[in-house]
C-alpha cells in the first residue's frame, strides 16, 4: 500500500466512522493503480485537462497541477514558457486527485484489471459520453485514452502516453 493509498484510507474510514460507530471492523482498503508509474499520465492531464480555465484552478473537485495552469508553489509562475517544469509534488497532487474522486469505483476497477473503464466518471467525460462543460478531452480508443487505460490495467503504454499529451483538433461528439 501506498503512502497515499494509506492517507486515503485513514481520511476515509476516519469520515465514515464519524457518522456511526462501526459494527465490525471498518478498515477498508480501496486499490488504486500504481503511483510509482503515474508521472506520464499526469503529463496526459495536465495537456488536456489542465489549463487555468478547466481542472487548473483550485474550485474545482479534480485538480489538475502542472507547468500551464495550478502551480503547487506559490514561487512557480505558470506558462510552458515560464521555465519550471512541472514538479513530482504536483504529479503526487494529481495522482491524489484522480484516485480520491470515485475511489469505491476506482477499486473494482482496478481489481478487474482495468475493464469498464467507463465506469469512471473521469473516463466518460474526458470521452464525451457524459456531458461535460470543457467537452471531450480525448476520443475512445486515442492515445491519451490508451494512456490512461492502461495506467487503470496496471501497465502504462509509454508511447500511447506521449503521444496523448501533444494537443489535437478534437471533433465535438
Amino acid at each position: 500500500m501506498t503512502r497515499l493509498s494509506r492517507f486515503l484510507w485513514v481520511v476515509l474510514v476516519g469520515a465514515s466512522s464519524a457518522c456511526s460507530p462501526p459494527e465490525k471492523d471498518a478498515r477498508e482498503t480501496f486499490r488504486t493503480p500504481d503511483e510509482a508509474d503515474f508521472a506520464r499520465v499526469s503529463a496526459v492531464l495536465e495537456a488536456r485537462c489542465g489549463s487555468l480555465d478547466c481542472h487548473g484552478q483550485m474550485g474545482r473537485s479534480l485538480r489538475i497541477f502542472g507547468r500551464n495552469g495550478l502551480r503547487a508553489s506559490r514561487d512557480d509562475v505558470s506558462g510552458a514558457d515560464a521555465g519550471v517544469p512541472t514538479r513530482p509534488e504536483e504529479e503526487l497532487a494529481n495522482y491524489a486527485s484522480v484516485v480520491a474522486i470515485e475511489p469505491e469505483i476506482l477499486d473494482r476497477v482496478v481489481v478487474e484489471g482495468g475493464k469498464s473503464p467507463e465506469r469512471l466518471t473521469l473516463v466518460r467525460k474526458a470521452r464525451g459520453s457524459e456531458h461535460h462543460k470543457g467537452g471531450r478531452a480525448w476520443e475512445e480508443g486515442g492515445a491519451a485514452d490508451r494512456c490512461f487505460v492502461s495506467w487503470l490495467r496496471g501497465k502504462v503504454d509509454t508511447a500511447a502516453c506521449e503521444q496523448g499529451k501533444e494537443l489535437g483538433f478534437l471533433p465535438w461528439p
